[in-house]
């Protein structure tokens, strides 16, 4: 579980989600500093007109300066504040069980004292306890009928910063910090689950593939990356279950080439055993029909191996700069004596400055393996032609024509003609062993080059096989 790739993901995204939560708290806590200290303030000015008002309407219903301190008491220790009267620079009221009466405010508050006298003020300053307090302070007039008629100051007095407030807003705060993480672990389990979702499909299809089931495919969904993953997770299925098949096909074509020169062998062998074939002559011909499919055996054998080492990239190439028209010509020209016997028109052209780099020995195999093909269904007096040029469309590719008016190839066997021991009656005429035309195909594409063809029933075939061109050292 704690390996799962959903269960990582859930992780790092609470992980997140705690230090965005943790950011957030740490950047309130600098915040809220500053923020107390205005809410602080705010409320001593916000309420010191009211407060006033209480007063002045006490004082004049005769209620003396330190019973109307008495009598607000509670209600300013609610709001954490703390309310003194002051007259002369002397304290005549407090709500703090009168522990200023009569003591001077004066060294505290001397500018805001001597101001007060005109209008409202409001600032800090330090306690006699040495803390730090805002203050909110307003002149009132006594009564008329007041024995002292110098002004009164009505001072609101608070804590600069104090747990109070704090305690306000700490229990909100605490039930958002916890919605907001119960939020976050919700949409992790959900986000995680949802990305998690086609690679566990992917998965469970890797897990059905391996089990044998290649006719297995995946729904192709969610995020653009995954699609892509699952598109090409169904075209390896695909390749696989062409691999599969090939590989079938091929250990019953060779099973099926095998066994008619064992059957030869078999019975000419038996023959000569059981002396069915005892004259001379008898003997002499039953050996030679063993002798023929051995070695017919044998190629086979090779070609098979030769196969095997250029689809597996184990064959080298000893690649050398050559004039690839000089190369043609001289495989053209080994098939001169057996054109003329048949007979058959052979002709050759080559463009001039026609450089590849490649292994001469195996594109002469190429070469020599299509222009067998090419006579041998070419029929009497017909005709065979080799080009090497370069087309108009490619200049950077050297392009070989091999074209013939032999029977031609069937449009449906077109696409298999490369294909090892195919079956098709037609495309495997076209190669003594089924497997001529498939070395042709990997030792051409070994050359980073492509080969193809052209052709359709009773108008001959064209085989072209395209090279990468180098420049001459004249150019």
């Amino acid at each position: 579980m704690t390996k799962s790739l959903r269960f990582r993901l859930f992780l790092s995204y609470t992980a997140i989600t705690l230090i965005i939560l943790l950011a957030a708290g740490v950047t309130l806590g600098l915040v809220w500093r500053g923020a107390q200290e205005r809410i602080v303030r705010s409320r001593l000015s916000a309420s010191l007109p009211l407060t006033a008002r209480l007063v002045r309407s006490m004082l004049r219903q005769g209620v003396a300066p330190e019973d109307i301190a008495g009598q607000v008491s509670d209600d300013f220790a609610k709001r954490h504040s703390r309310l003194v009267l002051v007259q002369h620079g002397r304290v005549i009221g407090d709500t703090a069980d009168g522990a200023l009466v009569g003591k001077s405010l004066s060294r505290h508050l001397p500018a805001p004292v001597k101001r007060a006298r005109e209008r409202q003020t409001s600032g800090v300053f330090v306690g006699p306890d040495g803390r730090e307090y805002f203050y909110a302070l307003a002149p009132i007039q006594p009564p008329p009928d007041a024995s002292d008629r110098a002004p009164i100051l009505v001072v609101q007095i608070a804590p600069r910063r104090f747990l109070g407030l704090s305690e306000e807003i700490t229990v909100p705060l605490f039930w958002a910090v916890l919605a907001a993480l119960l939020v976050g672990l919700a949409f992790s389990w959900l986000i995680s689950r949802w990305i998690t979702r086609p690679l566990t499909a992917i998965a469970r299809a890797a897990d059905e593939i391996a089990q044998g089931n290649l006719d297995f495919q995946l729904q192709v969904s969610g995020p653009a990356e995954v699609e892509h993953v699952a598109r090409q997770f169904n075209n390896m299925a695909a390749e696989v279950r062409a691999s599969r098949q090939a590989q079938q096909e091929f250990i019953a074509n060779v099973s099926h080439d095998l066994k008619t020169p064992l059957t030869v062998i078999q019975g000419f062998s038996q023959a000569l055993v059981e002396g069915v074939a005892s004259d001379p002559q008898g003997v002499q011909r039953a050996a030679g029909m063993i002798h023929d499919e051995t070695l017919r055996m044998g190629r086979l054998v090779d070609q098979l191996l030769d196969l095997a080492k250029l689809e597996s990239g184990r064959e080298p190439m000893h690649r050398t700069r050559l004039d690839l028209g000089a190369l043609v010509a001289e495989t053209v020209h080994r098939f001169e004596p057996a054109a003329a016997k048949k007979p058959v028109s052979l002709t050759f052209s080559a463009a001039p400055d026609l450089w590849i780099l490649g292994d001469a020995d195996r594109l002469a195999q190429v070469f020599t393996n299509l222009l067998d093909n090419a006579l041998r269904h070419t029929p009497d007096h017909g005709a065979v032609s080799v080009q090497v040029s370069i087309p108009a469309d490619a200049p950077d590719v050297i392009e070989t024509l091999v074209s013939d008016t032999g029977p031609g190839i069937a449009p449906e066997d077109l696409p298999h003609v490369f294909d090892r021991f195919y079956q098709a009656e037609k495309a495997r005429r076209r190669g003594s062993s089924g497997l001529g035309l498939a070395i042709v195909q990997e030792i051409v594409r070994a050359h980073q080059g492509r080969v193809g063809v052209r052709s359709a029933a009773g108008q001959g075939a064209t085989f072209w096989v395209r090279l990468p061109r180098v420049r001459s050292q004249r150019s």
